[in-house]
């Protein structure tokens, strides 16, 4: 699939989950304006929708309907941003998707309370599945979404422990196991599990479905982790070099600090124990416990003579081909169609992306 269809495929898929979302939100009368208004803010914003669309092509690929994965679409689009609004006040973020957070905004309380709400409302349309799916793939799908919401906490939990402690003993194998939780749960491997048992597919098909997205989950990350440091600011709509101003663990950060001699680790680690400053306001920190922008250039030196993102991106590929290995044993005896032509295209679009 050329880029610009499989950017075209996206498109339609997030036209049709925004469409279902505001369906599902405009039923709600009580505490509009101060809740359910807000729910909206950050899916309407400029986004991929990457995560129901890769929900509807597996279903439709697998041979099932489209109006039977969008309501699931749909909530994996609410549990995406319900996570991005918690993960912005957690960081720190001042920019999401080339707007101020919601946080920054509204305050955090009413952030925080607006993230709640989204996980809570997402039961809805799982537990409606279980009139228009059935009772079996209904149970199936909660099962799904059970594990992925755990996951997700875990790795947050992991990679939130990393920076509180200071941890950067690490090798890429705990960036992995982190990333797979974190991301690759609800960005890829829920997904695809979803739109297949909505379809119908069978264990085996499911099974190598699911490795397909758990590597190229973590390869999506890899290149997020590359685009934070290497992309234009304009088109990626996000706040270029903020994975160091917070102190992410990225496998690009972490390969540094292993490759870089023993006097420059002490001082990146000592920049890593700073806070970020404040996106507004008075800090409650004295100056000398808040990076700087000489500190973010020095551990952007770093990266650059220890040649760290070209190791980042060297994995990235590798994980790729074992995404297009899975992918293979995935399509056996399936036919031709536009939505497998998207998931076979989405491990060059990972990869060569550039927002």
């Amino acid at each position: 699939m050329r880029a610009s269809d499989l950017v075209d495929y996206l498109h339609e898929c997030r036209a049709l989950t925004l469409a279902e979302l505001e369906a599902m939100i405009s039923r709600e009368t009580a505490c509009r304006g101060v809740l359910y208004e807000r729910m909206l803010e950050y899916p309407m914003r400029s986004a991929k929708a990457l995560r129901p669309a890769i929900c509807i092509a597996t279903c439709r690929a697998l041979g099932g309907r489209l109006e039977a994965a969008l309501p699931s679409a749909a909530v994996l689009e609410l549990y995406h941003n319900a996570f991005l609004i918690h993960d912005d006040v957690e960081d720190g973020s001042e920019r999401r998707r080339d707007k101020p957070t919601l946080h920054g905004v509204y305050g955090v309380p009413i952030a925080v309370n607006v993230g709640d709400a989204m996980l809570a409302f997402a039961l809805g349309p799982l537990l409606d599945n279980t009139r228009t799916l059935g009772v079996g793939k209904a149970l199936r799908i909660l099962e799904v979404v059970h594990r992925m919401a755990k996951e997700s906490a875990e790795g947050q939990a992991i990679e939130l422990e990393w920076i509180r402690e200071g941890a950067f003993d690490l090798d890429d194998a705990d960036y992995v196991r982190m990333v797979e939780k974190k991301t690759g749960h609800y960005s890829f491997i829920a997904p695809v599990q979803i739109g297949g048992i909505i379809a119908g597919g069978q264990a085996a098909r499911l099974d190598a479905l699911a490795r397909f997205a758990a590597a190229l989950g973590v390869a999506f990350q890899i290149q997020d982790d590359v685009l934070n440091l290497t992309a234009d600011e304009g088109r990626y709509g996000k706040e270029i070099g903020g994975d160091l101003w917070e102190g992410k663990h990225t496998l690009i950060l972490m390969h540094a600090m292993r490759s870089a001699p023993e006097e420059e680790r002490a001082r990146a680690r000592a920049i890593l124990r700073k806070k970020r400053p404040p996106y507004a306001g008075a800090s409650p920190w004295p100056s000398e416990a808040l990076k700087s922008e000489d500190d973010v250039a020095f551990l952007l030196a770093l990266i650059r003579r220890h040649g760290s993102v070209a190791h980042a991106q060297g994995e990235a590929r590798r994980r790729a081909g074992e995404a297009v290995t899975a992918l293979a044993a995935a399509q056996s005896g399936l036919g031709p169609s536009v939505h497998l032509d998207f998931l076979s295209g989405l491990v060059d679009y990972v990869i060569d992306r550039d927002r």
